[in-house]
């Protein structure tokens, strides 16, 4: 998965003018900080697929649609948009299954267009993982393969010009696999057994592998659980041998096991957004590092008792989104203004919404999903309030999974 290694002037300021005047205009009560919170319970973390990633050459949007409680009328989307267009187009590649979950990322192709790679996730009798690659922006798609199937976390493949692609496959905690180019043909580079034995692994304590991406500069990146308190297991590959890079966190906020729910690689410069589990309470921290022992993280950002995180996105500058349902309250809506940047509470966003997009622009797009319908909703900065833009119906075949 690819983004900027820098922000550019444009979106930083704009992004800094929606979060100040929503603000100003009325957000959600602030956040509370992992210490002061004692009191809590533990919320819910999970990496969830619905997501949203933002580069300079477009936007993707994976979300379900359909009836999502039931999981045979749940056809999971992709949506893009290029940065100069004000509507979201449907492309999900055609002909598979999707009701198990989709996964995608997009690079830059040798024409300078959107490069997208998009990964099937099994269900029902599809117990592998089909794969589409499109070099157009999803205007046509190429069949591929993985042996297995696909890890459920948003970044279980990864693309990215002038490196191998990469695909993390759920069978044993976790496999990575790289292509050069050949979406039918991958080979391992990594397996869960393996790193969690290294002496990079034991340091860490690595349960799980959650996401991959992958770096034109520095190579391919891992991120895991770590049961080790305070230690982001982000890993990087030199001369054959995985080295763990992620940082130590600070202080009492990052005393807690840790989860990379998302990450994102490019120009030698790594961002991941970190769940940290406590007995008391869970948080996520936004970390960036260019090199070992040179990161910088975000302020905790605290998920409330009962709180399960939505959804997840990257902007154009390496921050994150987070949305999270929280119990008998409005949505909780959260952006990180960069890498390691501070959080700022957005206007909880219209009901239905599934994802949230952060664009080159610093324009704020929230998907709210009914049924058949994608519902494009605009944060409007002056009035503090959301602005119905745009509805984009998907023809869906309701029965046809069975």
């Amino acid at each position: 998965m690819r983004r900027p290694g820098a922000r550019s002037p444009l979106a930083g300021a704009a992004l800094a003018s929606v979060v100040a005047a929503a603000c100003l205009a009325g957000c959600s009560s602030p956040t509370v900080g992992v210490t002061g919170a004692a009191h809590r319970a533990p919320a819910v973390v999970g990496v969830p697929l619905g997501s949203t990633l933002a580069t300079t050459t477009g936007e993707l949007a994976v979300v379900a649609m359909g009836a999502p409680r039931y999981p045979l009328d749940t056809f999971w989307q992709l949506f893009f948009r290029r940065p100069d267009a004000t509507r979201w187009t449907l492309v999900t590649p055609p002909g598979v299954a999707d009701n198990g979950g989709l996964v995608a990322s997009v690079g830059t192709s040798s024409s300078g267009g959107a490069m997208l790679l998009a990964g099937f996730e099994p269900s029902q009798d599809l117990a592998f993982s089909p794969l589409a690659l499109s070099l157009d922006e999803g205007g046509s798609w190429s069949p591929g393969l993985v042996p297995g199937g696909l890890a459920a976390v948003p970044d279980a493949v990864a693309v990215s010009p002038g490196a191998p692609s990469l695909a993390l496959l759920r069978a044993g905690g976790g496999e990575v696999y790289r292509s050069t180019g050949n979406p039918t043909d991958w080979s391992e580079i990594a397996g869960r057994a393996a790193l969690a034995s290294s002496p990079a692994g034991r340091s860490c304590g690595v349960g799980r592998l959650t996401a991959v991406a992958s770096d034109d500069s520095r190579g391919p990146l891992v991120g895991t659980t770590c049961t080790a308190r305070g230690v982001v297991g982000i890993f990087g590959r030199a001369d054959g041998t995985w080295r763990l890079i992620g940082p130590r966190l600070p202080g009492p906020p990052g005393s807690g096991a840790t989860t990379v729910l998302r990450l994102v690689g490019a120009g030698g410069t790594a961002s991941g957004l970190v769940a940290v589990a406590h007995s008391s309470a869970t948080s996520v921290i936004g970390v960036a590092g260019a090199a070992v022992r040179r990161w910088s993280s975000s302020p905790p950002l605290s998920l409330g008792r009962g709180s399960r995180v939505v959804s997840t996105g990257v902007e154009p500058g390496g921050g994150f989104v987070v949305l999270a349902s929280r119990p008998h309250r409005p949505s909780m809506l959260d952006v990180e203004t960069g890498p390691g940047g501070a959080w700022h509470p957005l206007p909880a966003p219209p009901p239905g919404t599934a994802a949230v997009a952060v664009g080159t622009g610093g324009e704020v797009d929230a998907l709210s999903v009914a049924l058949v319908q994608l519902t494009d909703w605009r944060l409007d900065v002056t009035a503090g309030r959301w602005t119905k833009i745009d509805t984009v119906t998907v023809p869906i075949q309701f029965g046809s999974s069975s």
